[in-house]
């Protein structure tokens, strides 16, 4: 029933509808919480930055301050050393603002005063360009790499502190190295003044290096210490160069996941190509949603990397729940859209089944009767009013185009027999034209050669002119004849082995004789005399006539006519070439069409027939071959034609 078919093809429609709804919604929903999350660890990473920056700004401040401090600056300026009194100041300094170092050096880039074990001075911090800032008047604050030794020098212990064993990581980059023996360090350098003048420098510096403190710190903050199933729900990492030297990442066991390195994808990123990294990264044990930054020394060299990372579970646990609302939601909505369409179904389908029944009719040429509009929609009477209204149209329609085809096949008969009787009367008047022109044409022979008595020039002339036009005349009534063949469809070749040159070439060459002599036309004809083609002797004369009669009549005087052929593997090619002024490109196209001509205005060549191309290019198509033609204005024309070969065919 139509009632039926209406109904599934709408529940098929609801139900794919909804997929393809569900489907969208499930990737929108998706991308829109990871997005955001995303944006959120985005921020996050900017927060971290901001709090490692303002450690950074605290040794700073509090170094700036006790660079100002009378004790040191006039210790300094009256090198007053070694100076016990000094010494204990700095380490008090230190120890408020738990850094791990702290020293004093001399403008000269002497270290005078360390303040912590053990105590060592008279070494030269000039290799250290921080340091040679400082001295310079520079205030230098930056997380900066320092060797084992220089650590060891600054603070007894603090090598083996910062030393760190790498771990063999998934996906991190080949190496060799076992262990990390550097530090990275929360450092400042400022230079202290007397009057104006530099008269040392104070720098400090806090180990990185497993320094737990400031990462819980940062994660503290920012997460507020939110926990997901034992996994804190974000993370935050310090790396030197690709490996974590400070992290609240923990390992299955529990232990923080120094030593441990990143995957080679981030790395390349971020310390190769100084960008920032963000995307879902497997850490450790859990999926993130994370974001990496190169961290850059004083002298802007990447020296590491800042992460943070929330945990991904949380969020898939949202992006769930959201879904599951939705679809509940959906198949509601479907179930009532499926009641709704079983009765739209119902609406519909009883005028439709009518409107089919007559559309049926119609369709077999039967005309039925108005269809009722009873118990239809709206929109459903406007269609069947249109029908009915169609169905009168049609009606009358075809009484008219019956009337009309009667009447243009009587035009069509008229016409065609119009035109048979007009190319059987000018085959007719061709044919009888030949007679008297070919008997014109032999007295002017026999008054041009004076076997009727001798010649004045100005009979001569005026034969000359009787000639010209005579044979004007014949080539037409040849052309005509050709073209009455061609338009009544017995353009059929009888064909037989034809010698080309023999039979074809050498009587049309020597008809053409005068002509050439008159042009001083330089004839190269290197057909030879055992070529053989297998074709209708007539026609293919008629093809060589009307090329070569076009090269000595458009060719320019002392030109060339040239006449060659080639032996492909299934026809034999021919090539007529002459040194005219050659054919625009524009008109290369039309050539071959029915009273197309050659003529120049700006020349006296006598306007042709505009039909030797033409039934050239029949005759070719005639015998199962092509032809075309290449012509550069200025260089010549070439016309090419070719006729299939048989296996008797012999060169």
């Amino acid at each position: 029933m139509l009632r039926n078919k209406l109904f599934w093809g709408f529940a098929f429609l609801v139900v794919v509808f909804a997929l393809v709804s569900v489907f969208f919604s499930v990737q929108l929903i998706k991308n829109r919480v990871i997005a955001e999350a995303q944006a959120r660890v985005r921020t996050d990473l900017t927060t971290s930055r901001a709090m490692i920056q303002g450690k950074l700004n605290e040794i700073e401040t509090v170094l700036k301050l006790a660079a100002t401090k009378q004790i040191i600056v006039e210790t300094c300026y009256n090198q007053a050393w070694p100076s016990q009194e000094v010494q204990n100041r700095l380490e008090m300094i230190r120890v408020n603002l738990d850094l791990d170092f702290l020293t004093l050096v001399t403008p000269e880039g002497m270290v005078r005063i360390r303040s912590t074990p053990p105590y060592l001075s008279g070494d030269y911090r000039l290799g250290r360009s921080s340091v040679m800032r400082a001295l310079d008047g520079e205030i230098i604050t930056s997380l900066e790499l320092f060797s084992a030794e220089e650590l060891e020098k600054e603070h007894s212990g603090l090598s083996e502190e910062a030393f760190i064993v790498l771990e063999e990581t998934p996906y991190a980059r080949p190496t060799t190295r076992s262990e990390e023996t550097r530090g990275m360090v929360m450092f400042s350098a400022v230079p202290i003044k007397y009057s104006g003048q530099i008269v040392g420098a104070l720098y400090g510096g806090r180990l990185v290096n497993k320094d737990t403190e400031l990462v819980d710190y940062i994660q503290k903050t920012i997460y507020n210490s939110e926990e997901n199933r034992m996994a804190p729900t974000g993370s935050v990492t310090i790396f030197l160069n690709d490996s974590r030297i400070a992290t609240s990442v923990r390992l299955p066991n529990g232990n923080r996941a120094i030593g441990t390195r990143v995957s080679k994808e981030v790395a390349d990123r971020v310390l190769d190509n100084g960008e920032t990294w963000e995307g879902k990264a497997f850490v450790v044990r859990d999926w993130y949603l994370t974001a990496y930054e190169p961290i850059r020394n004083s002298e802007k060299r990447i020296i590491g990397m800042l992460y943070v990372g929330l945990l991904e579970k949380p969020f898939s646990s949202l992006v769930q729940e959201t879904l599951v609302k939705y679809i509940l939601i959906s198949v509601i909505g479907l179930l009532f859209s499926l009641v709704f369409a079983f009765f739209l179904s119902g609406k519909i389908s009883n005028p439709l089944h009518r409107l089919a029944t007559a559309a049926d009719s119609l369709n077999k040429g039967e005309f039925p009767p108005p269809v009722a509009e009873a118990g239809s929609a709206k929109e459903t009477k406007k269609l069947i009013t249109a029908f009915n209204d169609m169905v009168i149209a049609l009606k009358e329609r075809e009484d008219n185009l019956r009337e009309a085809n009667e009447k243009l096949e009587k035009v069509n008969l008229s016409l065609k027999e119009l035109n048979h009787d007009y190319m059987e009367t000018v085959g007719f008047i061709s044919h009888e034209l030949k007679s008297p022109l070919s008997t014109i044409m032999n007295y002017v022979f026999l008054l041009t050669e004076e076997k009727l008595g001798t010649l004045t020039e100005k009979q001569r002339k005026g034969l000359h002119i009787i000639d010209s036009n005579v044979k004007l005349l014949v080539e037409m009534v040849r052309h005509y004849l050709n073209l009455s063949r061609i338009e009544n469809g017995v353009l059929t070749p009888v064909k037989s082995d034809v010698l080309v040159r023999e039979e074809i070439l050498i009587p049309l060459l020597d008809s053409h004789e005068p002509d050439l002599e008159e042009k001083r036309i330089v004839l190269e004809n290197s057909i030879p005399e055992t070529l053989s083609v297998y074709a209708d002797l007539n026609m293919l004369r008629e093809v060589f006539e009307n090329l070569i009669s076009n090269a000595i009549k458009y060719g320019k005087e002392e030109g060339i006519l040239r006449i060659t052929f080639k032996d492909l593997d299934n026809s034999i090619q021919f090539h007529v070439f002459n040194s005219g002024e050659g054919v625009p490109k524009e008109k290369l196209s039309s050539l071959f069409q029915k009273f197309s001509r050659l003529d120049d205005p700006s020349t006296r060549i006598k306007k042709g027939t505009g039909l030797g191309l033409f039934i050239t290019k029949h005759i070719i198509d005639a015998h199962g071959g092509e032809i075309w033609v290449n012509s550069d204005p200025g260089k010549g024309v070439d016309f090419y034609f070719t006729l299939p070969k048989r296996e008797s065919n012999t060169v």
